[in-house]
């Protein structure tokens, strides 16, 4: 995993690293926290990739016969958790509890046994108000987190939507993608990045273009609603583009989407 994971994995037992899978281009596949459990233990958890399709990767490139890959996906059920006091509950036994990118700020990921997850559930009813995925994607915009592989896939670098300050080491060595994040480190820059952009009336679907005049600027990715109107991150052009003159769903339409901040 070393080999082909962007972060680096040589982690005290107990210890998780955020990082991604890349392609030999340095695009996207997936995103991962992998837990280092014990000496030569780790445990993988992607909520971005099947587990069949990190399996098949893992797999196409192991060279010791003593490697043993287990999906553990039927084992486990998650429950997510942000906002105020999230990260200070006291995680129950038994329970796995991880760092996510999944909601607001401060958020949680429990991975809870399968068995016992109604009665953790259960436990959590007067600790904390139940959600559902449109208000957790909404937390996520409000603090500009991208999501892989909704707003960062495989079309595009990780530097287009800051995953290289967080998701990327730049010391541990080689790995599948690697060649071409120190590139941009030492000499490039990305000709687009995402934002997160405001729009009054209903949201857009996933992939609408934008536009400033008569050009295509971009596209939105993940949209969420927000009251009478919507937020959404959009993958946008930085050449020529104009942060302040807002954006159109038409050519030469009205500019009344307004771009609040780069990603």
């Amino acid at each position: 995993m070393q080999g082909q994971f962007t972060q680096d994995l040589r982690l005290p037992p107990g210890q998780s690293a955020y990082g991604l899978w890349l392609d030999l281009k340095g695009k996207v596949l997936a995103d991962s926290h992998v837990l280092k459990k014990g000496e030569n233990d780790y445990l993988v958890v992607s909520f971005s990739a099947k587990a069949a399709d990190l399996r098949a990767r893992l797999e196409s490139y192991l060279i010791a016969d003593e490697v043993e890959l287990e999906d553990q996906t039927g084992a486990w059920a998650g429950i997510l958790l942000w906002g105020a006091g999230a990260a200070d509950l006291a995680t129950p036994a038994g329970v796995l509890a991880l760092p996510s990118r999944r909601a607001g700020a401060g958020s949680r990921q429990w991975l809870v046994p399968i068995d016992t997850f109604e009665s953790v559930r259960s436990a959590l009813a007067g600790l904390a108000v139940p959600a559902d995925r449109a208000t957790a994607e909404l937390a996520r915009l409000q603090v500009a987190i991208p999501s892989v592989p909704t707003d960062i896939g495989s079309r595009d670098l990780p530097n287009e939507g800051s995953l290289d300050d967080i998701a990327i080491s730049y010391t541990k060595g080689c790995y599948l993608g690697q060649e071409v994040m120190a590139r941009l480190k030492n000499l490039g820059q990305v000709r687009r990045r995402l934002h997160v952009v405001r729009g009054a009336g209903p949201a857009p679907a996933a992939g609408t273009a934008l536009f400033q005049g008569g050009r295509k600027v971009g596209e939105t990715r993940s949209v969420a609603s927000d009251g009478d109107g919507y937020l959404a991150m959009a993958m946008l052009s930085l050449i020529n583009l104009d942060a302040a003159a807002g954006l159109a769903l038409d050519p030469g339409g009205n500019a009344g989407i307004k771009i609040l901040q780069r990603v």
